[in-house]
């Protein structure tokens, strides 16, 4: 069966995933125990230095809390306020027991304020405990991919095994950050929520978002902050330049905000993004010899993104290899071709392209199933049965 190679140029339109690659200019010093640098569509590291190492996360944890709180679809729901939720030390919104409040206001009170009463009242509302909900986080880090992570509590808290990588919490922020109502929410210097105080009375009560670097970068658009005395200063932050966006965390760093910068503008100074394809799109249809139905689409399987130091982008060629026909049967999601990636002409990655539909393949007795199939419905638009 024939291949049909298609070549093109980075001035092109232009795809792929992901691949790392030598900056151009050299990387920050950080104080950093542990951080990283990823590119939030690729998912490519771009600086890493102890990403692995299990490390306390402190309030970074409430980014896994406010997924959970996002995806129960329950926002619009009131929450009436335990007595354990109001004792909840550290960092706290000041709710009180038997207090009224929507689930979407302790959602911003988690993220701007850092409460962590706010994450015990969203863990016993939505779970009806916390070691239930603690349950509940630590399957969704599974099955995010962050697989180093273990979470004991949902606020971050000093607890036994309460740990986290830096790899891990970009991972879990960049599926945080899919979510418009996460990114919204994180990106806000400051709003008002309605609050009713222990008479009853509704007020506006203002929150400012702890988050600082939303203040100090004009491109930081998130994420969470978090301190403890075992995890030292901790830092989350998202920023947003071009049709880049960039994830940088930064764990017991005492030079938080400044190494935040730095990680950031480094990334934005020494790659671009190079985008050719969105996952999902259909880069060609493609015939099916013997089949029941003539066409299939080929379908880009994964994100069709990549970034490349700055000096390597004009060099990006990519190559996509399909057959000019496919026989049946063809299965939804199979394998039918690739793309390849190069930089200065070396392959560095390739990406699957997957048949968008089923088409089985034709047999006497199905086309004469088909045949009677179609007449019963000719008929029956006719009235006759």
């Amino acid at each position: 069966m024939g291949r049909l190679l298609l070549r093109s140029t980075a001035l092109s339109i232009l795809f792929l995933w992901a691949v790392t690659c030598i900056a151009f200019a050299a990387p920050p010093t950080m104080s950093a125990q542990g951080a990283i640098l990823m590119d939030l569509k690729t998912g490519q590291v771009l600086l890493d230095r102890n990403i692995n190492k299990k490390l306390a996360p402190a309030s970074t944890t409430k980014i896994m809390t406010a997924i959970i709180a996002i995806e129960s679809g329950r926002l619009d729901e009131t929450v009436r306020i335990s007595a354990n939720a109001a004792g909840t030390g550290g960092s706290s919104l000041n709710l009180y027991p038997g207090q009224n409040i929507t689930l979407r206001e302790l959602l911003t009170g988690l993220l701007l304020r850092s409460g962590n009463d706010a994450a015990v009242a969203i863990a016993e509302h939505l779970a009806g405990s916390v070691d239930a909900f603690v349950e509940i986080m630590n399957r969704k880090a599974a099955s995010i991919g962050a697989v180093h992570t273990h979470f004991s509590n949902p606020h971050g808290l000093s607890a036994p095994n309460h740990l986290s990588t830096a790899f891990d919490l970009a991972w879990i922020t960049r599926y945080a950050l899919a979510n418009p109502t996460f990114a919204e929410i994180v990106s806000t210097k400051e709003t008002n929520i309605e609050w009713l105080d222990r008479k009853g009375k509704s007020q506006d009560r203002n929150l400012r978002n702890t988050n600082k670097l939303l203040w100090m970068l004009e491109d930081a658009d998130g994420v969470k902050t978090g301190t403890t005395n075992r995890a030292g200063p901790c830092l989350v932050s998202s920023a947003t330049r071009g049709n880049q966006k960039l994830i940088a965390v930064v764990l017991n760093d005492h030079s938080r905000w400044y190494d935040s910068m730095q990680l950031l503008k480094y990334g934005f100074d020494s790659f671009d993004l190079y985008e050719y394809a969105e996952q999902g799109a259909i880069l060609a249809s493609l015939p099916v010899e013997n089949g029941m139905t003539g066409i299939i689409d080929a379908i880009v399987d994964a994100p069709g993104s990549l970034v490349v130091s700055t000096a390597d982008y004009s060099s990006v060629t990519v190559e996509v290899d399909l057959p000019e026909k496919i026989k049946a049967p063809v299965y939804q999601g199979q394998k039918i071709g690739e793309i390849i990636f190069y930089v200065q002409d070396k392959a560095v990655k390739t990406v699957d392209v997957i048949a968008g539909n089923a088409v089985e393949e034709s047999t006497l007795s199905k086309i004469l199933l088909q045949h009677w199939l179609d007449t019963v419905r000719r008929l029956s638009s006719w009235g006759v049965l």
